[in-house]
This record gives structure tokens, sequence and C-alpha cells, in this order.
């Protein structure tokens, strides 16, 4: 591992020891405005707590175009059943194991932390020379993008953008998918439990989860999916209540886990135990090949105070059967490649009720749209209240842009072999940014990360490494 691979990573472990889940912005927001002060960059930031760190040009780069290395702060923070980490407070540890990165019971954050730790790096080594950089550090990217969509006109001056928010060494992102988040909210009502009833906590889960669009076409169990079909299942053959249900944690993490408490007569309880069984034989069978680690439990319960109501339960029920999850279109163009799905991403109670999260992708901005409108049609059918809280564009690829042009030329150059360009799934701030800033010259790459949004995230090493270099190159090249 070369001095620069191991700058990079000591610096993602410092970030990696400042809370920064989405939402929580403050502590690596002031992180790096420290840092910046420390090495005498100036700096800007909004009120969204979005950070343009002006680095000034190497010798001889005086007169070189700006070059934009941009990443996001936030991570999506994910961690085992078993583990009492707290991402409030507690420094998320990785652990070396031969050439990849990972972290203890958590997800890695190198997603995107890895970014930030490169530009970090790029910014202040004495030997790395480079045209005038913006460091563009973006906050809550996990949960729709929404530092990058607060950017006002003027934060930015630079017109080449650097995304290193892929998670593929070798593989240039021109393009990818746009994005929305959509809630329904399902007003209930309570009743009291009656005497003679008896309470069962039902668990299904043990699934690898991951990223709902770099996983979305590896064949991986949705645990919400997979608990509402057998609450389903189950309401036709034992009348019950549901006191309660949860599942998933992030609206672009597919869920690894989810349960629910319902109450029965007790006389019925060997029924439920026996059928709930046999339902998860079912569910470990059917994704044997992909999920080796499934299980499903049926646990007595304390009986609680209350309960929603037959009807309510019914109601709720059914609602959570008819949710759509999954790829609905792959890429005409590029047959490997999905082009539109959904993630049933999250079932939490609220107050009054039940909250259903779902997240959309399409990179046809028309079946985007499509997809959203079927959600609201399922809210108005079922009685929900239905939110669309975030709308993200398609980033639109430019075959004729010179960075892609530039980049695959000195790849190739480098490394003796053609980098393989994409439009990804996934959603990046790229699309948000270019439509702000017209003229914008964009291009995506990022070092290997397998398993984001899920506590098997981990980052190749030597791939770190082999993306520095490039972009040390990359940047060179202006001069």
């Amino acid at each position: 591992m070369n001095d620069k691979t191991e700058k990079i990573l000591k610096l993602l472990d410092d970030i990696n020891k400042i809370p920064r889940k989405s939402e929580n912005m403050e502590p690596i927001h002031n992180y790096f405005k420290e840092w910046a002060e420390k090495n005498n960059f100036s700096y800007i930031a909004d009120e969204a707590l979005n950070l343009n760190i002006s680095v000034p040009p190497s010798e001889g780069f005086e007169n070189s175009p700006i070059v934009i290395l941009q990443g996001h702060m936030d991570m999506v923070c994910e961690k085992i059943p078993e583990s009492d980490h707290d991402f409030a407070k507690d420094p998320v540890v990785s652990v070396r194991e031969g050439d990849w990165l990972r972290a203890e019971e958590t997800s890695l954050g190198a997603d995107n932390g890895i970014a930030l730790a490169m530009a970090m790096v790029i910014a202040t080594d004495p030997e790395i020379k480079h045209p005038p950089l913006e460091l563009l550090f973006t906050t809550d990217e996990e949960i729709g993008m929404g530092g990058a969509d607060r950017i006002k006109p003027g934060f930015i001056k630079g017109k080449i953008l650097l995304n290193l928010d892929s998670e593929e060494a070798g593989v240039f992102t021109a393009g990818c998918a746009g994005s929305t988040r959509t809630h329904l909210d399902f007003s209930l009502q309570k009743s009291a439990v009656s005497s003679g009833s008896s309470a069962c906590l039902l668990k299904i889960g043990g699934f690898k989860g991951g990223h709902s669009a770099g996983d979305a076409a590896k064949s991986r169990a949705n645990a919400c999916f997979e608990l509402v079909r057998g609450l389903s299942g189950l309401s036709r053959e034992v009348p019950f209540t549901l006191a309660s249900i949860d599942g998933g944690s992030a609206m672009n993490a597919i869920p690894r886990s989810a349960e629910a408490v319902i109450v029965f007569e007790a006389k019925a309880a060997e029924k439920v135990k026996s059928w709930w069984k046999e339902y998860s034989g079912i569910v470990i069978s059917e994704n044997s090949v992909v999920e080796e680690n499934a299980f499903s439990s049926c646990e007595e319960a304390v009986l609680p105070a209350g309960t929603f109501t037959p009807d309510a339960t019914r109601q709720i029920i059914k609602s959570l059967r008819i949710m759509p999850n999954g790829i609905k279109n792959m890429n005409a163009a590029l047959p490997d490649q999905v082009e539109t799905s959904l993630n049933f991403a999250m079932i939490k109670m609220t107050a009054d009720g039940v909250r259903i999260t779902s997240m959309q992708r399409s990179s046809v901005r028309s079946r985007l749209i499509e997809l959203t409108q079927r959600i609201e049609d399922i809210a108005f059918l079922t009685g929900a209240e239905y939110k669309l809280d975030v709308f993200t564009e398609p980033w639109q690829p430019d075959w004729n842009s010179p960075l892609l042009k530039r980049s695959k030329e000195l790849w190739k150059k480098i490394y003796g072999e053609d980098a393989k360009v994409e439009i990804t799934h996934g959603g990046l701030e790229c699309g948000i940014i270019g439509n702000l800033c017209k003229g914008m010259d964009t291009l995506s790459m990022g070092p290997d990360i397998e398993n984001p949004h899920s506590p098997d995230e981990r980052l190749k090493v030597s791939s770190v490494g082999k993306v520095f270099e490039f972009l040390r190159e990359l940047l060179v090249s202006y001069r």
C-alpha cells in the first residue's frame, strides 16, 4: 500500500470518528470548516451546511480552469441487529482484511467518506500538482440529495465537476437515474385488548440488504415485503389484530429486517406458531441462493394495552400488500442495467397509525413520473395521505463531453485498458448541480465499494490507489 493510500485511509478513519448520519450534519460540517481554516483555505457555506472550499492552484497552474472535486458528507448508518453501536456518538471502526476494508458491525461510510479523504490529500499534499480547486462537500445526499438541491446560483464557480461517488474503479459514470421519495400515512382506529388474548412478536430478516440502486438486480430479499406477505397469509388462517409493525431503516437501503406484534385469542397460539414456522421455511427456501443467513421467528410477547381494530388491521395489511417493489424495467439500450425500480423501504409506526416510505428510480423521466403517480393512486384507493418530498431529475449523458473524452484517453494511457462508461441506476448529485450550473462538464468515478448502505459494506484498498493515481494525472493534464 503506497503512502498516498495510507494517508487517504487514515483520513477516512478520522472522518469516521465524526457523527455524520443524514440530518445531523453540523459535526462533520464543523470538522471541515476547521480543516479548511487550519490549511488557510477560504470557504463558503450555505443554509444547508454545504461547503465550498477553495484551494489555490499549484505553481504553473494559475491560468488553468477551476476543477470541482465533489462528494457528500453524510453516510447511511446501518448495523447488525446485535450491535449496540450509537451512530450519534460512537466512531465507525474500520477493519483491514487483506485488500479489503470494512467496519466492525456497521456500514463503513466509504460511501462517500472516501471521496472527502481523497480530496483532502489532493488539496494538501505538496507533491500533487493541480489547477485551482473547489472542494464541494454536500449534505444529506443519502436522504434525497437535500444539500445539493438547496445550492443557490453563484455558490460554485467552476465548470468542470468530478463527482467521486461512484463505486467501481475503471468505470466512468456519465449519467444517472432520477428519483422520488414518497410517504403514505395511514390514520388507523385503535381499541383495547380483550381478555383471553395472547401476543406474538413476528420477525423476519438476516437479509443482506444493500443499496436500493446498486444492488437492485441482485435478487436480494426485501424484509418489509416478506413480513407483509406473511401477515397477509396468516390473516387468512387466524384472526388477529396488529399492535405494532416496523421494518427498514433508510429510503435507499433494501430492508434487512422487519417485525410486527400481533394479538389473537389465546387458544390460537399454537396455530400461529406452526403457521409462521411453515412460512419461515418457505421464505428461507425461496431465498436460499442469495440469502444464506435468512431467518424468521415467532416469539411470545408481552400483551400490549391496545391494538389497531380488526378493520384497521385489515386495511393496513391489504394496503401494504399491494405496494410494488423491485425492478420494473431494464434498460433497452444497456440490457444489463436497471432502468426503473422501486424500493419498498420502510414501515414505521406514527402517533396516528402507520407510515410507508418508498423510493422510486428511473433514468427515464416519464417512467419515474408514472411509477410515482402509481404510488399516489394507491394512497387514494387505500385512504392514505400522500406526500412527495423528493424529486430529482435524471442526469442525461453528454456523449460529446470533453471531460469524458479526456478521461477515457488518460485511463487507457495509464493502465493500458479501456474504461467502461455507464449510466448508473443510483442517484448522483451531478444532475441537480448540472441543472443549476448550465454548461457544467461532469463525470463521476470512484474506487471499488461493495454492499454500500449495509453492514457488509467494504472498500477495496488497491482500487483507492488506482483511482487516486488517475485523478492526480487528470488534474496535471489541465496545466
